[in-house]
């Protein structure tokens, strides 16, 4: 049975010394990989299986030769030209050393992979440090390639003899970044990786947008304005995050969201999850405020509101946005658009709803938001009196209906 933490279908070393390092390495969730004394791949982490897309691991080359298994289609296509290059100069003289026959046999190896046209790499064995590093570009589809470093470090039992070798890779960035970028939420940021292929998925909208922003920034110094919405869109995020969202564009003084079905567990709890979040969304902006006053020494009163639509996309097109600049999930359809006009229709800390998005509620759902599906009236999108005349345009036949908060409810 594989140790508590360890994947049930990760197969462990057969040596005591090379297990133990597997769970390690697996307890602290690094992306590596474990070669016994001759260079045999023994064992992969399950973050780098996830880094690969491959959890076959006979496929990962399981009791090959490292080298083989670097040369295989399931490793070689992560890998730009530049980096193999790299590779032959920098990392085979070191493998070589330890390899029985080394230098003749891993050549035959390149051989074989690739050809006699592709044979004429020569290198020579070379002693290796008790640890070095490499640099390679990290392919991943049509993204930008990341830079990834190999961290080779030679395992000895104390004073005794070498039986192996762990290879972590470690995205090369500072640790200014990685601090920047560890303060998000692991949750979201796994729900996002699962958008990595984009395709149509079912999914709540939610748009939310601070009302009269503009006016409240030409009455407070912009440092001040700043710390503000800074406090609110901090706690709306954290609201999207803890009911199973994910967060989208960060316009202004807007936010985006989505909550899909795949993570949530169904339409219907998709559709319970947007709700929620949208009537969490006052309290969220009324603690920011506080928040606000308490820090900056604020003393005036500070009229506040948050309006928020949410709709219901039942074939959305979502994926990762991903350049030199940012990382997002992006998402393309006719109800995106109908959840922008939405929001803008609500006024003084609405939250409107579509009618496709409350029919997705099963009644049990329905019931702990304190929703009666059979008694709700709708109103055309045009009839409300926020609609603005660009909401009218793009989406006033839309039956919406406003969901009362919990002080209406009680």
């Amino acid at each position: 049975m594989a140790p508590i933490g360890l994947p049930p279908i990760a197969t462990l070393p057969d040596d005591p010394r090379l297990r133990q390092m597997a769970e390690t390495l697996e307890r602290t969730r690094l992306t590596a990989a474990l070669c016994d004394h001759e260079w045999r791949l023994v064992w992969v982490s399950a973050e780098l299986k996830k880094m690969l897309d491959e959890q076959d691991e006979g496929k990962l080359g399981y009791g090959n030769h490292i080298v083989e298994c670097f040369l295989s289609e399931t490793w070689s296509r992560t890998v730009s030209d530049s980096s193999k290059a790299n590779f032959a100069m920098v990392d085979l003289p070191r493998i070589a050393h330890d390899t029985p026959d080394g230098v003749k046999r891993i050549s035959n190896m390149i051989k074989a992979a690739f050809g006699q046209q592709d044979s004429n790499i020569s290198f020579e064995s070379e002693v290796p440090a008790p640890i070095w590093t490499s640099e390679f570009d990290f392919i991943q589809g049509d993204l930008p390639p990341l830079k990834v470093a190999s961290i080779y470090i030679r395992l000895h039992e104390e004073a005794g003899p070498f039986f192996g070798t762990a290879i972590v890779f470690d995205q090369s960035l500072p640790a200014t970044i990685t601090t920047l970028i560890l303060r998000g939420d692991e949750g979201m940021f796994e729900r996002m990786v699962r958008l990595y292929e984009p395709g149509r998925r079912a999914a709540a909208l939610l748009f939310a947008d601070l009302e009269a922003s503009t006016m409240l920034s030409r009455k407070m110094a912009s440092s001040a304005y700043f710390h503000l919405v800074r406090a609110i869109t901090t706690n709306i995020d954290e609201v999207v995050v803890r009911h199973l969202g994910i967060v989208g564009k960060h316009a202004g003084d807007g936010v985006t969201a989505f909550f899909l079905a795949e993570d949530t567990g169904s339409p219907s709890q998709a559709a319970k999850a947007a709700i929620r979040a949208a009537k969490e969304m006052a309290r969220a902006c009324s603690a920011a405020v506080e928040q606000y006053s308490r820090e900056l020494g604020g003393d005036e009163e500070i009229d506040c509101f948050i309006n928020v639509g949410v709709h219901w996309g039942p074939t959305l097109y979502m994926g990762q946005l991903v350049t030199g600049g940012r990382l997002e999930v992006t998402a393309l359809g006719d109800e995106v658009n109908e959840a922008a006009r939405i929001q803008q229709s609500a006024q003084g800390g609405e939250v409107l709803a579509s009618k496709s998005l409350l029919e997705q509620l099963d009644s049990s759902d329905a019931e702990a938001l304190g929703i009666n599906p059979d008694a709700i009236r709708y109103r055309l999108l045009e009839e409300m009196p926020g609609a603005t005349e660009k909401a009218v345009r793009d989406a006033g036949v839309l039956p919406v209906a406003v969901i009362p908060s919990e002080e209406d409810l009680n």
